[in-house]
């Protein structure tokens, strides 16, 4: 783009979206419709089954991330002297300078920027972790947070990336993030495992140590993977393997569901922004069972420390 010169983006032979990298402009929504209010509000309706299954109108297909053809665009002479971005930007709403600014950091998204503009991206790509290319967004949001350390925004996408897991039954995409080094753990891991019928393993069972109330952290701290050894040998007394088998100890029906704040962006319904999931963190037994486990296998670490003092 020329300084200066306006330009449309509502084709990929001009200049603002043709250097943008073609795996990416495939997960770019564009619009040649005059834009409603500023890209807020109900943009699209999917409903959800207990089982996980979509129901989805996509007649209205726009959200914040939705480029407009007949907005202008002006590339600015300097970064400088383009204005901030709102609170929950649009492209809608932007200057044209700030469109401008948008489109050339697209060309590649690893550079530094005003998070806001990194917000409006990711907008669509949690759009198509619900309804569109799971895979191409998943990986692009794991470059997204290789290069852009906002805290608000490692919170929204570390939630987005491991509930759209559950929500499309990808265990396989879970795994492949926390072999990644990936460390956010909370409920949605547990609804993952219980749904693929799958047992927690002692990995994300001291994860769980790091977050269940009342658990005494002392040697979780203290000596990590001594603690990690001990979860295993507990779970094997008990349940004859190295792991929790959740499914085979608790019904979901039976646990009380809560809104989670799960994708940052504004124009999803409320039941796909903020659904109602079953909360095992704060199921009464789920927690008394697993109280009781960690207390052992405090237990177990404690005994251990002090017999190699004592042959020390």
């Amino acid at each position: 783009m020329s300084s200066n010169t306006e330009l449309m983006a509502g084709s990929n032979n001009l200049p603002a979206i043709i250097k943008i990298p073609p795996h990416r402009r495939k997960l770019l929504f564009i619009s040649h419709e005059r834009p409603r209010g500023h890209g807020f509000g109900l943009q699209f309706t999917i409903s959800i089954s207990a089982q996980g299954d979509f129901d989805l109108n996509k007649e209205v297909p726009d959200d914040p991330s939705t480029i407009y053809s007949m907005l202008p665009i002006v590339d600015p002479k300097s970064v400088e002297y383009v204005p901030k971005l709102s609170y929950f930007p649009s492209y809608s709403e932007m200057h044209p300078e700030q469109r401008g600014l948008y489109l050339r950091w697209l060309y590649d998204v690893r550079r530094e920027i005003d998070i806001g503009y990194v917000f409006v991206y990711y907008y669509g790509l949690e759009r198509h972790l619900v309804i569109g290319d799971f895979d191409a967004a998943f990986d692009e949001i794991q470059l997204l947070r290789k290069h852009h350390t906002n805290g608000s925004f490692q919170s929204y996408s570390a939630s987005a990336l491991v509930y759209s897991c559950l929500l499309r039954k990808r265990p396989d995409k879970l795994l492949q993030l926390y072999e990644s080094g990936f460390d956010y753990f909370d409920n949605a891991n547990l609804l993952i495992l219980h749904h693929s019928g799958l047992d927690i393993p002692p990995d994300m069972m001291f994860q769980l140590a790091c977050i269940l109330s009342g658990v005494n952290r002392r040697y979780v701290k203290l000596k990590p993977d001594l603690y990690k050894q001990k979860i295993s040998e507990v779970l094997t007394e008990k349940f004859g393997e190295p792991s929790y088998p959740l499914t085979s100890r608790f019904s979901l029906d039976d646990v009380e569901g809560i809104p989670y704040p799960i994708f940052a962006n504004i124009s999803f319904p409320p039941e796909v922004r903020t659904p109602r999931l079953p909360n095992l963190l704060q199921h009464a037994p789920f927690h008394r069972e697993m109280s009781a486990i960690f207390e052992d296998v405090h237990d177990a670490v404690k005994n251990e420390s002090q017999a190699k003092r004592k042959n020390a």
